[in-house]
């Protein structure tokens, strides 16, 4: 991972290493929220009451939580 100081940087996706962007700094920088451009699968709950399993869909846009070491400031 590339060294992220502000807002709008450009990163890569944790998962599926694709192309991202850094949305949100936490105040000590040591954790970084990073938005991917790709899609992603997102499992959710079941969609009814008679319903048991889980319904997995896909997502644009999702946020992944980083956190930072020494390395990569």
């Amino acid at each position: 991972m590339q060294k992220m100081t502000k807002m709008g940087d450009h990163a890569r996706c944790p998962q599926c290493r694709g192309a991202a962007h850094v949305v949100w700094i936490s105040q000590d920088e040591k954790t970084v929220a990073i938005r991917c451009n790709g899609y992603h699968s997102q499992i959710g709950p079941p969609s009814t009451r008679f319903s048991s399993r889980a319904q997995s869909k896909t997502k644009k846009g999702m946020v992944f939580l980083v956190e930072m070491n020494a390395q990569t400031r």
